[in-house]
């Protein structure tokens, strides 16, 4: 039997984790079409493509390349493989996008990496044809879905833009090798197959601990969405608590993972405004087995309930107007690759000396893969310390290093 993997931790090592790298779509992606595309703007993307491979070059570096899965490569695999999965592909996107039986053939017949450029790019390549609109968005796997203990939720996008990316996932998920355990023993949630009211993306998903999770109630997940996650995993088993956070239907706000991140055991990463004071968020702790609901007056006092010893670390050290520039290109958006060692954007430059304030050396990404390299560190020995990656290109898109992560395993 395959290994069980799980997420019981925002902090715990992380061992593997799914990412995207940024494909020939997003060029594609025009400044009349950028906000229907959920872009503010449109993006270098020769740039955000050096951008993300440095990401990728700090994961390789902490879980070893065979650890960090990207999803055009697993897709490949699935249809190289599987005819059955390729063949149930095809039809279901052709049947989203209102496709043609003369191209449904079309597309059975391409090999492997030209169905997978087109279901991804949306570009026809042997006709040299945009079939269908980019998925500018798959850059942020953190969306797609989310593993909770040893079950996995396939997620299920609000926006019409990122509608074939929950067939994409759902088609790797089912049939890629990684996921054959969660299949075989039915650990698998798959929210897409719910209807149009359950709507929910993987950045609203965070996992507290191995009892506890938190679900953002934002524009791009809904109150029903989580009502049912809550009540699927209590039967299931798989949590005792669940905390219902409900955040401005804003656009700066978009998922839970704009306004908090967790660094540390101890320590969260929080845009002020609405985690620190009282009344700015409705919250509500949802406990298995009783209809009672448990409300706080701020994040910050569920946070201490639950461990008096959380610390919280600024956004833009929590002064004006460097918090709102700092929260707006992903701030509070870090991805923890161990307790206390996370990837961040270099633009953030106040909320880093709110880092260093506590301690933390912040170093750039290109420093610490150099040194990698030479073998003058080792990542397992690093401690209290913020990479920063470069992000002039990848913060434009609106999604940070924890945006662009889908962690499937943390021990």
């Amino acid at each position: 039997m395959s290994k069980v993997l799980s997420v019981n931790s925002e902090v715990k090592p992380l061992r593997k984790v799914i990412i995207h790298a940024p494909d020939d779509g997003i060029e594609i992606v025009t400044p009349s079409k950028a906000l229907e595309f959920l872009y503010d703007d449109i993006v270098f993307l020769a740039r955000m493509q050096e951008e993300h491979f440095i990401f990728e070059q700090v994961l390789n570096m902490f879980l070893g390349e065979e650890n960090v899965h990207d999803t055009q490569d697993m897709l490949r695999e699935v249809v190289l493989l599987n005819e059955q999965a390729k063949a149930e592909l095809v039809d279901a996107v052709c049947k989203l996008e209102k496709e043609s039986d003369k191209t449904r053939e079309k597309l059975r017949k391409l090999p492997a990496d030209q169905l997978v450029y087109t279901l991804f790019t949306g570009i026809l390549q042997q006709d040299n044809k945009q079939l269908f609109s980019p998925l500018p968005n798959y850059v942020f796997t953190r969306d797609i879905g989310a593993v909770i203990n040893d079950h996995i939720v396939i997620c299920h996008a609000r926006k019409k833009a990122r509608s074939r990316e929950s067939i994409l996932t759902r088609t790797i998920v089912n049939y890629h090798p990684l996921f054959k355990d969660f299949v075989e023993n039915k650990r698998v949630i798959d929210l897409t197959q719910e209807g149009d009211e359950i709507k929910i993306e993987g950045g609203d998903i965070m996992v507290y601990d191995n009892k506890t999770l938190m679900v953002g109630c934002s524009s791009r997940t809904s109150s029903k969405a989580v009502d049912f996650l809550a009540e699927v995993l209590f039967k299931k088993n798989v949590i005792q608590n669940l905390l219902r956070i409900d955040i401005p239907k804003k656009r700066a706000s978009m998922h839970i993972d704009t306004i908090f991140t967790q660094a540390s055991k101890n320590e969260y990463v929080v845009f002020a405004p609405l985690v620190m004071k009282e009344k700015k968020m409705k919250l509500y702790h949802y406990k298995k087995g009783s209809s009672a609901e448990i409300t706080y007056p701020s994040l910050k006092d569920f946070f201490l309930k639950m461990n008096p010893k959380t610390e919280f670390i600024l956004c833009g050290q929590g002064k004006a107007p460097f918090d709102e520039r700092e929260q707006w290109t992903d701030g509070c958006n870090l991805l923890a690759v161990k307790d206390g060692v996370a990837i961040a954007y270099n633009r953030n430059a106040k909320t880093h000396e709110a880092f260093r304030e506590r301690g933390y050396n912040v170093v750039d990404a290109e420093t610490v893969i150099e040194a990698f390299q030479k073998g003058i560190i080792q990542p397992d020995k690093m401690e209290r310390t913020i990479i920063s990656i470069p992000s002039t290109e990848l913060s434009r898109a609106r999604g940070g290093p924890h945006c662009m992560s889908f962690p499937v395993e943390r021990y």
